[in-house]
């Protein structure tokens, strides 16, 4: 038993195909599958489509804290099956992946959920494929994951449900949390769903590392935010087993830094210079700009943390009544 929960505000274009190939899928699955739409207060008609295409419609309050974690944090309040595929409205999930959902009752128990390929069609005309693979001892654990990815619905409320107060990184709040510092959902190399973003240069994406008004908004603060959430929490250690990247980075930093004032800093420029080039070629493309502006993010995000927002439903809409 499934429910697909959605998310999204003013994706009017993108609701009839991701709705379309929700029933594609429900129509391969032997058990009950429920389709679930949060609205982020749109603006355009977005709802309206909606209740064409799903079980049910729920339509959040206007407010300067709505995200994409407070419409999950929603929608898993509102799912009544043991799964959730959670997914975003400018999504399409591909028909590679109906048999894994077919076959969810299987999934080893160590897992609380499970993630393939996600295939990003940029509106370029270009495309590219996101992998999340990483080599455990009891399978193949995922590194993270992102706006589409299934989970046991107990395992998702048993670790607090998602932050609604987060603006972004919330996957990987959530992450932390559900497996303290540990992979435990399960990475299948299928591809799981299409992706139709909108596309930025590499400069444009520079610049919304940087600050918050080129583009990210307030998700910019997301990292920050996850910080102080996990460390309320008690899980800042796991965070740091989990996504261990960026730590290590900068105590390489560090390091430079402390062979600079000890030694000389022309020694300090051959040491970083060798370790960006190392992080270059071990880390994935962009991570080290990431990294680099991450204090940014993860300083003023800090201060932005609000954990006693809660969404409230404006509306609520569907075709039969809990």
């Amino acid at each position: 038993m499934l429910s697909v929960v959605v998310i999204g505000r003013n994706e009017s274009l993108n609701i009839p195909r991701l709705a379309e190939s929700i029933r594609a899928l429900a129509s391969t699955c032997d058990f009950p599958v429920e389709s679930i739409y949060v609205d982020s207060a749109s603006t355009d008609n977005s709802a309206a489509l909606a209740r064409d295409g799903f079980d049910k419609v729920l339509v959040l309050e206007e407010s300067k804290h709505l995200c994409a974690s407070a419409g999950r944090f929603t929608g898993t309040l509102e799912a009544k099956y043991p799964w959730i595929f959670y997914l975003d409205a400018d999504m399409e999930i591909c028909t590679e992946f109906f048999p894994i959902v077919s076959q969810l009752q299987d999934l080893e128990p160590y897992f609380v959920g499970i993630i393939g390929l996600y295939i990003h069609k940029l509106d370029n005309g270009a495309s590219t494929v996101q992998s999340f693979a990483r080599l455990v001892n009891r399978g193949v654990g995922a590194t993270q994951f992102g706006g589409a990815v299934i989970l046991r619905r107990d395992a998702v409320v048993g670790a607090g449900n998602w932050d609604p107060s987060i603006y972004g990184k919330e996957e990987m709040e959530l992450y932390v949390r559900l497996g303290e510092g540990k992979p435990v959902v399960k990475f299948v190399s299928l591809p799981m769903i299409y992706h139709y973003p909108e596309y930025f240069s590499r400069v444009e994406l520079v610049l919304r590392l940087l600050y918050p008004s080129a583009g990210l908004g307030k998700v910019f603060w997301g990292y920050g935010q996850s910080l102080r959430a996990l460390a309320i929490k008690g899980n800042i250690f796991s965070l740091m087993r989990l996504d261990y990247e960026p730590y290590l980075f900068w105590l390489g930093m560090i390091l430079v830094i402390i062979t600079g004032f000890l030694v000389s800093w022309k020694w300090a420029a051959v040491l970083a210079a060798c370790g960006v080039a190392g992080f270059s070629l071990w880390l994935r493309p962009g991570s080290l700009i990431r990294y680099v502006t991450l204090p940014l993010s993860m300083v003023s995000g800090w201060f932005k943390y609000f954990p006693w927002f809660r969404p409230e439903i404006e509306k609520w809409t569907g075709k039969y009544l809990a």
